[in-house]
């Protein structure tokens, strides 16, 4: 979670935050000051995140370090039988070793884009219960302007609706559901081989 990210949706949702009704006049700015980095630290739904990102990042790799190991295992015995093998059955060991090889880093891509995905979909409903907390905390304070903390190099504490926020968090989601990784096989592979159309025969 990038705190940039967060206080550019910050920024981008200051002028939703001001009051509806429209006046004449440029209203008198009243700022609010959120400290993403503590928000990402301390709500409930941030650490449940970190957890389930954790199991599923952990599980990934004990199965990428056992594959790897499969691999080192078979290359070590391909060069061991390199002098006593003829020279075509050692070329086509070492032509299936590198489908292998291709094979592995395909699926370990595929396992980090599944992981990716399945986080940034998690992400989005703390993202969304950010933006709805920041909104009534907000509101109840008149705050027509709302700052990310790291953009701000002198503030009156006053002004630092953080711990209140959190508090809405924690109330409207305690945690987040991660999806379950889903790993999407190679395309090229998923595709069944393309289909040749009979040639027409001449009358």
């Amino acid at each position: 979670m990038r705190a940039s990210y967060w206080g550019l949706l910050l920024l981008l949702a200051a002028p939703v935050l001001a009051r509806a009704e429209e006046a004449t006049s440029v209203p008198t700015p009243v700022i609010g000051v959120v400290d993403i980095d503590e928000i990402q630290r301390d709500t409930l739904a941030s650490k449940a995140l970190l957890v389930q990102l954790n199991k599923y990042r952990q599980e990934f790799q004990q199965e990428s370090v056992a594959e790897d190991k499969a691999l080192r295992a078979t290359k070590q015995e391909i060069e061991q039988q390199s002098k006593t093998l003829q020279p075509e059955v050692l070329a086509e060991k070492a032509r299936a070793f590198d489908l292998s090889v291709a094979e592995f880093q395909r699926k370990d891509q595929a396992r980090r884009q599944a992981l990716e995905k399945s986080f940034n979909q998690a992400m989005g409903k703390i993202q969304q219960a950010m933006f709805e907390a920041t909104r009534k905390v907000a509101t109840e304070h008149g705050a027509n302007i709302i700052l990310p903390r790291g953009q701000v190099l002198l503030f009156d504490d006053k002004m630092n609706m953080t711990k209140e926020i959190i508090a809405l968090m924690d109330k409207a989601l305690p945690t987040v559901d991660f999806p379950t990784p889903q790993i999407v096989p190679d395309q090229a592979q998923q595709q069944p081989p393309a289909q040749q159309t009979p040639p027409k025969k001449k009358n």
